[in-house]
Formats: C-alpha cells, sequence, structure tokens
C-alpha cells in the first residue's frame, strides 16, 4: 500500500500511506533529531553510521523503525546516471530531472515511496521543482508517497502538500533556527523579539520565561502548520490556503504560478465537479483555481444557449448565489414579469472571475459557490474571459438581439463587441441598475425585442427541456446528452428538484443545491455506448455495496469527484453511482472507496419488477 484516500484537493491527499512496516496519517511531518515533540505517534527521522558512500537515515514511530539507505552521490566524477537508485524495498530516491528510460523503468517498479533527493536544490531554481513534481506524478501516478528533503518551513506547508508532498520534514528549519531565524506559520521568517515581546505564539518555548530555544519553537511552528493544512484539506479550502500564504515569501507565488502553469491538468483532476460553502477569490492566483478554469473551459467546449432562447439579455452578477436569489435579480425579474413569449429571453450574468453564468449553470459548482470583491475594476485577463464567452454564445447561439443590462462606465470594453444599434441595446446610462428607470428600460428594451419572437412549439416547457439539456451537456458532454433527451422524455418536480423521466420511469434527477444530475439505471442505459463517464468493474466482483478500487478495472479518465458516474460489467450496464475519487486514481491507487453506489440493475426473476421505475407520473 502506498496512498489510501480519504479526501483529495488538487495534488493533496488526506488519508494514510505506508513506509515499510510504518503506517502513517498523510501528509505527514518528520521532525528530525532525537527529542520530537509531537508525542508518541511522531514520525522521527534520525541519521546514523554506514558505510562508506552510503548515508543511513531510520524512520520512527510508535515503536516501530524503517531503515532508508541512500548512495552519496559524487556527480561532478561520475555523473548522476539515470538519476534513480533504490534506497529501501519498494522505495527509491530520485535526482531530477530524469531520463525518459529511467522514468520507464521506474514506473514498471510500481514504487510505493519517491525521495525527491535534490529537492533544495531544485526549489532554489524555482522551475526545476515544480518540473520535478510534474514528471513524478504524470508518469507515475497518483499512488508513491512522495518526500522532498530540506524544503519545507511551515509557511510552506500549504502550498508542498497542494503540490502532492506527502512527507516533509523539519530539517530545514531546524538548521535555521539554530542560526537565529524565527518562523511563524502565517507570515514565514519573523523577528523573534517582537513575536515573543507580544507573546504572538502560545508554544511551550516561547510561552515560558525566560523563552526556550528558537529550534523548539520551530517544531511546535511546524505541527501548526500542518494540523491547518489538514483542516483546510478536510474543508475543501486547501487552495484558499495556500493562497493566503504567498506573501509570507515570494517563491510561493513563484511555485504556483509555474504549477498552475505546468501542472494544470494534474491539479484539475483533484478538483471536485461539487461543492459547498461559499469559498473567496480574493487574489489574481484565485482566478487561475482549476474549478474555475475548468468551468469557463466547459462553457466555451459542450454548452451551447438552447436554441429557443432568441433574446440574450446580461446583467451584473450578485454577491447572494444563485444570483437568482438576490435582491437585485428578483427585482430584475419583476420587471419583466408578464412579457409575452418571456421564455425566449435568457438572462447571463457577467462575473468575475468566472466569465459568464447562463442562468441553467447557475447552480453548478463554483458558480453557486464563490465570493468576491466586488471594485468595479476588470484586470485583463478578466475582461478577456468574459469576451471569450460572449463570443462563443453568439457564434453557437439563435439571438435574434442582445440587450445589455450593464453599467456602460464598468463594462465598456463590451462596446466593441456589442456595439449599441438595431439588435443591441444598452439599458443604463449609469451604474443604477435597479432604479425605477432602469427597471422600466429593462422592461421596454424586452418587450420590443420579444415582439419579433414568435410563439415556442410545445410551450414554455420545450424550453427548459432544452435548458437542462445543456446542463447535461455541460456535465456529459453533448453526444451524450443527446440521447439521455430523445423523446420520450417528461419533466416532473419543482424547479429546485426536477425528475427527467420517459413518462413511467425516472431517467435523473437534478437538485439545485447539487447542480447536476443524478442518473438512474434507466438513464445510465439512455446515455448509451460509448458511455461517458464509464467505470468497469471487475467481472467476477458481486456490487452489493459501494465500489472500492480493487474491483475497478478501469475508468474514464474524465471522471472527477462529484460526477455520476456509470458502472459497467464486461461492456454490459451494472449500476450508477457518484464518483468518490478521480478517474485517473481510481485504475493507479490500491486501496480507497471509488464509487458510491446508488443504484444497480436487477437480477432477472420470473415476475416483471420495478426497480429502476418511479410509480407513473403526471409529469409534464
Amino acid at each position: 500500500m502506498a496512498r489510501e484516500v480519504e479526501q483529495l484537493e488538487g495534488l493533496a491527499v488526506l488519508g494514510h500511506g505506508a513506509l515499510g512496516p510504518l503506517r502513517v496519517p498523510i501528509p505527514a511531518l518528520i521532525e528530525t533529531g532525537a527529542t520530537p515533540g509531537g508525542g508518541d505517534d511522531t514520525l522521527t527521522l534520525t541519521d546514523t553510521d554506514g558505510p562508506v558512500g552510503v548515508r543511513r537515515l531510520v524512520l520512527a514511530t510508535g515503536g516501530r523503525t524503517w531503515e532508508l539507505r541512500f548512495p552519496v552521490l559524487n556527480p561532478e566524477i561520475a555523473g548522476i546516471g539515470e538519476g534513480i537508485h533504490a534506497v529501501a524495498e519498494g522505495s527509491y530516491g530520485v535526482h531530477a530531472p530524469v531520463s525518459a528510460p529511467g522514468i520507464a523503468g521506474l514506473r514498471e517498479q510500481r514504487p510505493e515511496l519517491l525521495v525527491l533527493g535534490n529537492a533544495r536544490a531544485l526549489w532554489n531554481d524555482g522551475h526545476p521543482f515544480v518540473e520535478a513534481i510534474r514528471v513524478l506524478r504524470s508518469s507515475i501516478g497518483p499512488a508513491p508517497l512522495v518526500w522532498a528533503p530540506r524544503v519545507a518551513l511551515p509557511h510552506r506547508l500549504p502550498l508542498l502538500a497542494y503540490l502532492g508532498i506527502d512527507l516533509v520534514d523539519t530539517t530545514e528549519g531546524a538548521l535555521r533556527s539554530a542560526h537565529g531565524e524565527y518562523f511563524d506559520p502565517t507570515l514565514g521568517a519573523i523577528d523573534a523579539e517582537a513575536s515573543r515581546r507580544e507573546r504572538a505564539c502560545d508554544c511551550p518555548a516561547c510561552g515560558r520565561e525566560p523563552p526556550g530555544p528558537l529550534e523548539e519553537h520551530v517544531g511546535a511552528a511546524y505541527r501548526r502548520a500542518l494540523r491547518e493544512v489538514r483542516v483546510a484539506l478536510r474543508a475543501g479550502r486547501l487552495r484558499q490556503l495556500v493562497e493566503t500564504r504567498l506573501p509570507a515569501e515570494p517563491a510561493l507565488a513563484e511555485m504556483l504560478r509555474y504549477a498552475d502553469r505546468l501542472l494544470g491538468p494534474e491539479l484539475e483532476v483533484g478538483a471536485p465537479v461539487t461543492g459547498s460553502g461559499t469559498p473567496g477569490y480574493v487574489i489574481a492566483e484565485s482566478h487561475r483555481r482549476p474549478e474555475m478554469a475548468r468551468f469557463r473551459r466547459r462553457l466555451r467546449e459542450r454548452y451551447r444557449p438552447p436554441p429557443g432562447k432568441q433574446v440574450l439579455l446580461l446583467v451584473p452578477c450578485s454577491k447572494t448565489k444563485p444570483y437568482r436569489r438576490s435582491r437585485s435579480h428578483r427585482r430584475f425579474a419583476g420587471a419583466l414579469e408578464g412579457l409575452r413569449a418571456l421564455e425566449r429571453l435568457q438572462v447571463v450574468s457577467v462575473s468575475s472571475p468566472i466569465g459568464l453564468v447562463p442562468r441553467e449553470l447557475e447552480d453548478v459548482y463554483p458558480a453557486r459557490h464563490y465570493d468576491i470583491p466586488v471594485t468595479g475594476d476588470w484586470t485583463e485577463a478578466e475582461r478577456a474571459e468574459v469576451l471569450a464567452g460572449l463570443a462563443h454564445l453568439r457564434a453557437t447561439g439563435a439571438y435574434r438581439s442582445v440587450i445589455v443590462h450593464l453599467d456602460p462606465a464598468e463594462y465598456s470594453f463590451l462596446r466593441e463587441p456589442l456595439p449599441p444599434g438595431p439588435t443591441v441595446r444598452w439599458t443604463l446610462a449609469d451604474d443604477r441598475t435597479t432604479s425605477s428607470e432602469a427597471l422600466a428600460a429593462l422592461r421596454a428594451a424586452a418587450r420590443a425585442a420579444l415582439e419579433e419572437c414568435p410563439d415556442v412549439e410545445g410551450g414554455p416547457l420545450a424550453i427548459v427541456r432544452e435548458e437542462l439539456r445543456e446542463l447535461a451537456s455541460f456535465q456529459f458532454g453533448r453526444p451524450a446528452a443527446e440521447r439521455l433527451f430523445v423523446a420520450p422524455v417528461r419533466l416532473a418536480g419543482r424547479p429546485w428538484f426536477q425528475r427527467l423521466t420517459d413518462g413511467r420511469t425516472d431517467l435523473a434527477t437534478v437538485r439545485e443545491e447539487r447542480g447536476l444530475f443524478h442518473l438512474t439505471v434507466a438513464g445510465g442505459r439512455r446515455l448509451g455506448a460509448p458511455y461517458p463517464l464509464a467505470v468497469e468493474v471487475d467481472p467476477s466482483l458481486p456490487l452489493t455495496g459501494d465500489l472500492f478500487v480493487p474491483g475497478v478495472r478501469g475508468a474514464d479518465p474524465e471522471i472527477r469527484v462529484g460526477d455520476s458516474v456509470v458502472l459497467l460489467r464486461g461492456g454490459e450496464l451494472a449500476g450508477v453511482g457518484e464518483a468518490a475519487l478521480p478517474g485517473p486514481w481510481m485504475s493507479a491507487l490500491g486501496h480507497g472507496l471509488a464509487v458510491r453506489v446508488r443504484h444497480r440493475v436487477a437480477r432477472a426473476t420470473d415476475t416483471p419488477m420495478t426497480a429502476d421505475a418511479s410509480p407513473p407520473t403526471t409529469g409534464r
């Protein structure tokens, strides 16, 4: 066993890992020296005597020990060869950069621990450190534990965890404390006298008179920082914690920028498609978060405006999420109430940092789950995302006209693609979007635009079906969504809980707090081959409960945590469920929950069964 996942974010894992005979919670802190302060379960590191040319390190916890033997390299004389050295059973020291043949050979060994031996030198160079992680994780996969020696300081722990470093040691902090440096988990290196005078730290070393040695304080700072990382991981806020630490050291911002560029695909794999709470997206680095980039990409690649929508209405976003519940958006809706063919009008909110959010995607993570500072200042990158989204909507939609209910000064960058004219109407003279005059202008513009639109064949519910089909396309991809919505399709339920049926049997449901469809077996069958988001189950495994990693024989690499997935056995539908791991991780890990199974294909019986069916409905 290497990594066992309870929760993940980015490349970070909250769970457990095995180091030979040692089982440790990860991320884990390795305390250097013989007098650790973390308790009996502390993982310690000691350097012991070894033969010439070999360095022996002993890891210990709970009365058990494990020895690693590292060759002492002299690259100036002998070179570094492939840069890979066995240091214990299933464990390898890696000296980056590693050759392609070396990586291929390492992958065949299925390692459980990788020790990035020159991590400190790579860190000092910046880009090579992130590149080394990219090579290891993209080539070897998520299963091995990774240790980056002599890199960690307390304020660096969130970023190191986010980049997939499972093991960090206190060596660097101990050495620098011995030279008089004082470290704070939030601020980095600060003045020790100022902190201790104000009693800013309540660790045992700082809390007594006279204060204890700095080496004792830094150990406590490491332990506090690790607890904060674990809390953030459990809450799904590790990236947010990383961003709060960036001012502590310029190298952190540098590393995160490299990571977003070089590790973007790997970080996105670890970003769930569902969420909760309202995390803040405050600084420029927030706008690059994987879930935001994914939403913008899927809007352009998977979403098209419903064909029945013929008038595009652009409105500002709101602090309240989803936007439709905000005071301003309720007043917009009130101003439009009663207009003929209102279902033809599509409301799209313009927001930073997410870009454009059509009304039917307002509940999709992270559109329902973010908060930002509102200043009216747009960066060039934010403008570019809005313009790209607008170009996509206009190119793929069937709009006859556009209404822009936005502050003309703040959104002046939209004037070029949307110049006022017969088919484009700006309704505001200033930023007062909900004044009586503004709402009257909005109503007048919408009435005039809708008068030119023909009645909808099939009535307003035909448009609702189109909206839900686009939601399904955003989630499953367009071909699968088209198959899911092949007639007969009917709707039942309420706006906050929609049931998609074929008139007798539920196909899928969507609750507003989730924002995405949950499939039934009948709905999974509708998706048809080639099944999207499919997990192949071991043919010999009886599917009686949830699906764990050992029972997975293959998984769609597009699967993310929270996705509604289809379970296949020998290519045949076996059930449906919700992913607890990303698809690439299901096939790479040795342990852990893969899918929470919701519905299974019923066994054949002598009498008709309705296991997949709901009672007949008078749905719409």
